[in-house]
């Protein structure tokens, strides 16, 4: 009987231990490609997040300055305030700038609500969160809570200017009543975020509730 010219051989410990590597290392690869996809998507992801709030942050900002109304605030019970728009360090509780002011324009249909259409409303920075405070009532007594909303996180500061007499200034008069105010927030994802806002709803005195 002749032999068969070709004999059957199986794999060498070598090249088992080569394949295996090979098939780890592709493994390590496609791990690694997918793990930055997820990743990169969730960066993706958390930016929109965070545009989004800070759009709607500078929406209901806007939306509170340009009706700013020429009117003294009572705050604990005290005399009334002259400033119509209040802004300083640490003002509000804040860990920086705060800012408040009285806005017209809080929606009452028909006065079904025990309130004005006046609201006191108020911003401030919390451990790098922006809130909006707010009373029921323009003048409060001693002890009064304000609720508090919370708009936008990770941000590391605020900045005021104020345009007064065509000129753009960073302290207003105690009766004075910007024409526009340009808000800055220094945030964590875009740095420095500006934005002008018009002051359109400005009673032409002082205006009680």
């Amino acid at each position: 009987m002749m032999q068969s010219k070709y004999t059957q051989r199986g794999f060498t410990l070598l090249e088992i231990l080569l394949s295996l590597m090979v098939f780890a290392m592709l493994g390590m690869a496609t791990y690694s490609v997918i793990n930055s996809t997820i990743r990169g998507n969730e960066a993706v992801t958390q930016q929109n997040q965070t545009l989004t709030s800070l759009q709607r942050a500078f929406t209901i900002l806007e939306s509170d300055i340009v009706q700013l109304a020429q009117r003294q605030i009572r705050l604990d019970g005290e005399q009334p305030v002259k400033a119509y728009f209040r802004s300083g360090e640490y003002m509000f509780d804040s860990d920086g700038i705060g800012f408040g002011f009285v806005r017209d324009g809080w929606v009452n249909p028909k006065m079904i609500l025990p309130r004005s259409e006046l609201q006191a409303v108020a911003y401030r920075l919390k451990d790098n969160v922006l809130q909006r405070l707010y009373f029921n009532y323009v003048d409060n007594e001693m002890g009064a809570e304000p609720r508090i909303q919370e708009l936008l996180t990770g941000v590391n500061a605020i900045s005021l200017e104020y345009s007064v007499n065509d000129e753009w200034v960073e302290e207003l008069g105690e009766d004075s009543v910007p024409v526009m105010v340009k808000i800055g927030f220094e945030t964590q994802t875009y740095g420095l975020v500006e934005r002008i806002l018009p002051i359109i709803a400005v009673t032409d005195k002082p205006k009680q509730t």
